[in-house]
């Protein structure tokens, strides 16, 4: 009885074992096949409005400026020496995230 369990639990950690392989390539695979799916739309700021709104709150140090699917600036910016996650919206609204 004692060899059927060890051969039992052998199995369940040899089946298991190339689970944590396989793992990290279906999460890396993940993040690129994430794509905007709506079409590329003109209308709202520009990278140079988003930076002088976001400027203009009183937020400093702008890193990371990217526009996202919604159609948004998303950005880190410092407020009081703090990182601050901010999008300045296609109407030109500063916000925080």
């Amino acid at each position: 009885m004692k060899l059927r369990v060890d051969l039992v639990l052998s199995a369940v950690l040899v089946a298991t074992a190339g689970f944590e392989f396989a793992a990290p390539e279906a999460q890396s695979a993940a993040p690129a096949e994430q794509v905007c799916q709506v079409e590329h739309k003109p209308e709202g700021t520009t990278r140079v409005e988003a930076e002088e709104r976001i400027l203009a709150e009183g937020y400093s140090e702008i890193s990371s400026l990217a526009k996202g699917c919604d159609n948004a600036w998303h950005a880190i910016a410092f407020a009081e020496g703090d990182p601050v996650r901010v999008l300045v919206t296609a109407a030109g609204t500063v916000l925080t995230e």
